[in-house]
């Protein structure tokens, strides 16, 4: 059983779990929101993953505990975009980043109203050992889409960790 954790808003949180359980049919993914008031109640938990994708500031009190939870996780994400100098991660071996910016792991090379242009630009190894080349793919946006830019980016990073096929068609 794979937790995966994520630090997002409700709605971001909705949008990634309803994405990932429809195109994979929830084949082991167990999600937990992970917020200020649960952030104690989930202290115990092995996750697998955790996705950063809220500002940290508003953990400045839990920083211990979420330090923590990310020593003890095998792959952390994390938006670099709200999030410039995560030093969460810093002692995290298999670190992703990703958000608008040159310096991330994943950004995008292009967006329009139609598709997105992701960048993998730095080599990682995936959830079987295999090595993620560095790689560009265009995302088309279906046409009632609701999901935003680093949703996208969330859901291409998670299918690439554990090698799903990529949707071409979010």
């Amino acid at each position: 059983m794979t937790f995966i954790g994520i630090i997002a808003g409700k709605r971001c949180f909705e949008n990634i779990k309803r994405q990932i359980t429809e195109k994979v049919k929830n084949k082991g993914f167990n999600f937990i929101q992970i917020n200020l008031r649960s952030i104690e109640n989930v202290k115990n938990i092995k996750f697998e993953m955790i996705i950063i994708e809220d500002n940290l500031e508003k953990f400045k009190k839990n920083e211990e505990t979420l330090q923590k939870l990310c020593e003890n996780t095998e792959y952390v994400m994390i938006n670099t975009d709200k999030n410039p100098e995560p030093k969460e991660i810093e002692k995290i071996a298999n670190q992703i980043t990703y958000g608008l910016n040159q310096q991330a792991t994943v950004t995008v090379s292009s967006i329009s109203d139609t598709d997105i242009l992701i960048y993998w630009q730095k080599g990682l190894k995936n959830k079987e050992g295999k090595r993620i080349e560095i790689e560009e793919r265009r995302i088309k946006k279906g046409e009632n889409s609701t999901l935003k830019t680093y949703e996208i980016l969330i859901i291409y990073i998670l299918f690439k960790i554990y090698n799903k096929s990529i949707i071409e068609e979010m």
